[in-house]
This record gives C-alpha cells, sequence and structure tokens, in this order.
C-alpha cells in the first residue's frame, strides 16, 4: 500500500479509521514447556480484517509508528488479546508484543493494570510483555524506570529475538527480563551447525544461572527439538508445535511423547546414585493460596497461625509468586475484593525437583535485593510441591562439601575412587551377577599437551554423558553404576548380558556426538603434524564379565585394568585410526579376548 508517493505519515485517516473500528484481530501461537510436554503459553499475534485499509501488520504498525499512533493501535491490539485470553486453563501465560516506546510511556503501567484485573481470570503474573523493536534505537527515555514497575505488579518481561539486531546483551543487563526469545536465525539448522550449537549452549548457561527462561523459535523440524531439548532450552514455538491460529489448540500427543522421551534421556541420569537426595529431605509443605483469592481471607488465616512466615501463591497449583506475612498482613484491611495477585511482585525462579545441592545454591545466588528471605520454591512440571529455606540449604550445602573431597569426583560429580571400590566390592559379595568395565580415552595425554586440561575436561565430561545415554537407552539402567576412578578413567557395573551392546553403542555415539559439537580430536591433531597412533583420541571399553564370580575383592578386579589396556593397544597398533577399541573377556580359566573389535 505504501509508496514513494503514498507515505506512512499521508495515510492518517486509515490509521485511524482502523483504530476507532477495531479492523484488527488477535490469533495465537502456542508456546510448548519441554519439561511439561506442553502447552505452558501462546504469543498473541495481530492480523488485520479484511475492510482495513493495510495489507498485513507490519504495514499497519508502521504507519502507526509514522503517524505517532503507536499507542492507540496497542491498546486496541492488547485488549483483543486479554479478552480472548479470559477462559484460558490454570498455568497457561499470555505473551503480549508490546514497543518499547509504548512501554516506557508513563501510562503503560497503571492502564495495563487495570485492563488485565478487569478482565475476569487473569492476573499480571499470567501476562509477560514480549518487548519487540522497531528501530535501531537501543535508549528509549522511560523505558528502564516503567518495567521496574511492571515487574513489582507482577508482569513478566520477555526479550524478543535474541541473537539479532537490537536485541542484545544491554537490553538484557537493562531490563533484567525473566523470558529471553531466540531468533530463528539462531534456531534454523541447529542441529547440523557447531557455531549455532555453542551460541545456544553459552545462552542456556547465562539463563540458568541469571534465573532466567529460554524459548528457542521457529521450531520447525524434529531435530531442532531435540537438539533445543539436549542444549538445555526451556521452552519452544514455531511451525513444528503449531502455526498462529486459535486460543485453544493443542500440540499432537506422538509430538508429546517425543518430547518426553527426548527430556528423559538428556535431563536424568540412568545410573544408581551414590548421593541420597539430600535436596528432596530439605523440602517442607508451603502454604499456598490462590492468585485470584483476596488479599483480607488470606490475611484472616495467617492471624490464626503465626507460624506461616508468608505465602506461595499458585494459579491453579501453578507457581505463581511468593508474598511476605508482613505484605499480606499490612494489606488485609484494605478493599476485600483486591487480589492477592497485586501482593505477589515479580515471579521469582524455582528450584526442580531432580535439582543437586549446588544447582539450587545457583538459583538461590539470583535473588534480587531484598529476595535473600524468601524460602526456594520447588516445584515438578510447573505445580508446587514444597518450599526450601536457605538456611537450610546453606548448612546442608556446607555438609556436602565436607563429604564430597572424600566421595564425590569434581570434574563429573560421579562417585570418586573409594566408592567405587565399596561398590564393587558389594557387587562381588554379593549374589547378583554382574559385569565390570573400566573406560577411559586412549590419546587424552597428547590432546592435552597440544589444547590444554580444559578442553581434555570437556571430553571426559562428554564421555560421561554418552555413557550415562547410552545405558539408559539400552541397558537395565535400575541396576547399572558408574563412577570416577581419576584422570579419564570410570568404572561401570552393568547387568550380565549387556556390556558388549553398550561398549559398542559407547564408542559410536561418542564419536558421532564429537563430531555433531563440532569437536573432532583426530583431525584436529593430525591437523597439527602429530603422527603418531597415540595422537588419537579414542575411546577405551576394557570389560570383564562375572566379576563376582572370579574375584574376591575389589582389589583384586582393579589389578586387571593394565592386562585389558595392553589388549587394547594391541589392537591400536594394528588399527591406529579406529574411533574405539572394545575388549570383553571371561576370566574363567584363562583370560583370553572374546571380542577385540572397533
Amino acid at each position: 500500500m505504501t509508496t514513494p508517493e503514498n507515505r506512512p505519515s499521508d495515510l492518517a485517516p486509515q490509521i485511524r479509521d482502523t483504530i476507532d473500528r477495531g479492523l484488527v484481530t488477535s490469533v495465537f501461537q502456542p508456546i510448548v514447556d519441554l519439561e511439561r510436554a506442553g502447552i505452558c503459553a501462546y504469543e498473541a499475534l495481530t492480523r488485520t480484517l479484511p475492510e482495513s485499509a493495510f495489507r498485513n501488520p507490519g504495514e499497519l504498525f508502521d504507519v502507526a509508528e509514522a503517524c505517532d499512533l503507536l499507542w492507540e493501535l496497542e491498546m486496541v491490539t492488547r485488549r483483543q488479546a486479554l479478552n480472548l485470553a479470559s477462559g484460558w486453563p490454570a498455568g497457561v501465560l499470555l505473551f503480549i508484543n508490546c514497543t518499547p516506546q509504548v512501554i516506557a510511556d508513563e501510562r503503560f503501567a497503571e492502564t495495563l493494570l487495570a485492563e488485565v484485573e478487569s478482565t475476569p481470570g487473569l492476573s499480571p503474573h499470567r501476562i509477560v510483555l514480549e518487548v519487540t523493536e522497531r528501530s535501531e534505537n537501543q535508549h528509549v527515555e522511560g523505558l528502564h524506570r516503567q518495567t521496574v514497575l511492571l515487574q513489582q505488579h507482577g508482569f513478566q518481561l520477555a526479550i524478543d529475538d535474541v541473537g539479532a539486531g537490537t536485541s542484545g546483551l544491554n537490553r538484557i543487563m537493562l531490563l533484567r527480563p525473566q523470558w529471553l526469545k531466540l531468533d530463528r536465525e539462531l534456531v534454523a539448522g541447529i542441529d547440523k551447525d557447531p557455531v549455532r550449537i555453542n551460541l545456544v549452549r553459552f545462552l542456556s548457561h547465562f539463563a540458568k544461572l541469571s534465573g532466567v527462561s529460554i524459548i528457542g523459535e521457529g521450531v520447525e523440524r524434529e531435530a531442532e527439538l531435540e537438539q533445543m531439548i539436549r542444549l538445555g532450552v526451556n521452552c519452544v514455538q514455531g511451525y513444528l508445535m503449531g502455526k498462529p491460529g486459535s486460543q485453544d489448540q493443542q500440540i499432537p500427543e506422538a509430538l508429546t511423547d517425543r518430547i518426553r522421551s527426548e527430556s528423559r534421556k538428556s535431563r536424568t541420569s540412568g545410573f544408581v546414585s551414590d548421593h541420597a537426595d539430600q535436596l528432596a529431605r530439605l523440602v517442607r509443605p508451603a502454604y499456598t493460596a490462590e492468585a485470584l483469592r483476596p488479599i483480607t481471607d488470606v490475611a484472616d488465616d495467617l492471624l490464626k497461625q503465626p507460624a506461616i512466615k508468608g505465602v506461595v501463591v499458585t494459579d491453579g497449583g501453578y507457581y505463581a509468586g511468593w508474598c511476605s506475612r508482613d505484605q499480606i498482613c499490612r494489606a488485609g484491611g484494605d478493599d476485600d475484593r483486591v487480589p492477592l495477585s497485586r501482593l505477589a511482585g515479580p515471579v521469582g525462579r524455582t528450584i526442580g525437583i531432580g535439582m543437586s545441592i549446588d544447582e539450587a545454591l545457583e538459583v538461590a545466588a539470583t535473588a534480587r535485593d531484598g529476595q535473600l528471605e524468601r524460602p526456594l520454591v520447588m516445584t515438578e512440571s510447573g505445580r508446587v510441591v514444597g518450599v526450601v529455606e536457605i538456611r537450610e540449604l546453606v548448612r546442608t550445602a556446607a555438609q556436602a562439601c565436607r563429604a564430597v573431597q572424600h566421595r564425590v569426583a569434581p570434574l563429573t560429580g560421579l562417585p570418586g575412587r573409594v566408592r567405587c571400590e565399596q561398590q564393587l566390592d558389594e557387587s562381588i559379595n554379593s549374589n547378583a551377577p554382574t559385569d565390570a568395565a573400566f573406560i577411559d580415552l586412549r590419546g587424552l595425554a597428547e590432546y592435552n599437551a597440544v589444547f590444554g586440561f580444559e578442553l581434555g575436561d570437556d571430553l571426559i565430561r562428554e564421555l560421561v554423558g554418552v555413557v550415562d545415554q547410552v545405558v539408559q537407552d539400552r541397558a537395565s539402567h535400575g541396576r547399572a553404576y558408574l563412577g570416577h576412578l581419576g584422570d579419564d578413567r570410570l568404572l561401570l557395573l552393568l547387568p550380565p548380558g549387556e556390556v558388549e551392546g553398550v561398549a559398542h553403542e559407547v564408542v559410536r555415539l561418542f564419536q558421532s556426538r564429537l563430531s555433531s559439537c563440532g569437536i573432532s580430536p583426530q583431525a584436529a591433531l593430525s591437523g597439527l603434524g602429530v603422527a603418531s597412533a597415540t595422537a588419537t583420541v579414542a575411546v577405551r571399553f576394557l570389560a570383564v564379565r562375572q566379576v563376582n564370580e572370579h574375584y574376591e575383592s575389589a582389589q583384586d578386579f582393579m589389578r586387571t585394568e593394565p592386562a585389558l589396556r595392553t589388549l587394547a593397544d594391541e589392537d591400536a597398533a594394528m588399527n591406529p585410526v579406529q574411533p574405539g577399541y572394545v575388549v570383553v573377556i571371561d576370566p574363567d580359566p584363562l583370560p583370553s579376548p572374546l571380542l577385540l573389535a572397533a
């Protein structure tokens, strides 16, 4: 519609007509939580009606900006989205696109609060304001002040198109959002591009330490979805999950099953844990109240229960915020129609039911000023399980630090040598048949000499992740045990009959994982002129069947390792470029190689 002869500023009558008559509508695209394996939010997107003079939303907003009518247009589109979201199920959020210029307006926070509270079934914690860009100007006067006020009211913020345009680190540091939406350019083809993988891995790590959730936008292929899960991204959005459409669409059941399966592989360990679930034992019941419950009702309850320090605010069981006892009691005499959500403030980080003590401490460290007195809220798939007091968490962490020196390998978090030998003795003395294997990386010393120990440590952690995944896929992982003997040496215990399949899959998957991540030790070392056979990094998997029948103690079995390594090295001398070496023997009557292959 706009041409050199027909400038946007000349179209004021048309844009005013569209605003006055409300010639726009809203469509909704689902956002899928990868932990829940279900829809956690919808993004509202504006579409023009046929009666409008504008062909598409981009043209509409361009003209509105040129005519200084963004405030009026966004008010119309926002109210439409809010009205359509009023009957949504509990725990489902609404993402609304807002330009920085509109958010920075001094009227915005109070106007939005009034709009939300006048919409049945909605409260501020359900609304995520997605900060979009329409210009290259990073600085918008008043933006920071208004976003702080919005978050105090309980609204959440998201930065759109992270990794493109002006949605950079400066804006993230300024606004301190609860959500980051990765630009489609970072997500497209990520399963085939090591650079994209490393960038998203960096952003995912940053988000975890900073109390931020990440959404991967534009996911269109299952391979992209699987890579998002492996990289620890929280949510995804894209045509694979659903196109913009009605506000009640659901994702296919087959896709839900796929997400659950991939998430299980990526986020849970298949090994017998050496540690008691210390964090879970710290969880205490939480006093909860629904976000729309009147403050006066909650205050009356608290006066009868003086031991309660605060309230976990929920939305149908899903976490929505926290209110201290003092906040509620001070506000208890006000209008009895005011909902609890008015006091909840910004939604804080939660801890997951499967987290470790150190991960929970990292979450606690992200607390903003004045929030350290709050307990951490534990959730499972978004629903509140209970709370953990910071004091108890710190005390337990101190005890764990004393124990970790003797029982846990710091590099991998796996049981250390002492505990490995104890577990091996228990297996040898039990009646349950057990196969045992030493796993290490042949050529790692040469790799460390060229690239440094930090990258070498990355290889060891990658190997641990591969063994974990293979055991989950192929073995009876409830009876498996993995420990760290020192350096790059691991100990794996398995039920009988599974060791050979696990061994070959570990070799295959480790090589595939390194190639997909852009790490190729063999190629790298060859490129630097390191030509010896020992310069090639390869998995060495050395196994003995039925250790409980042939050894009297863990020490007896440990003495087998040099002989097994010699068998693998003999094969390496003849075939130096293999991705891995597998030795599986039965020590009765004499140690002899039953299998020697890559």
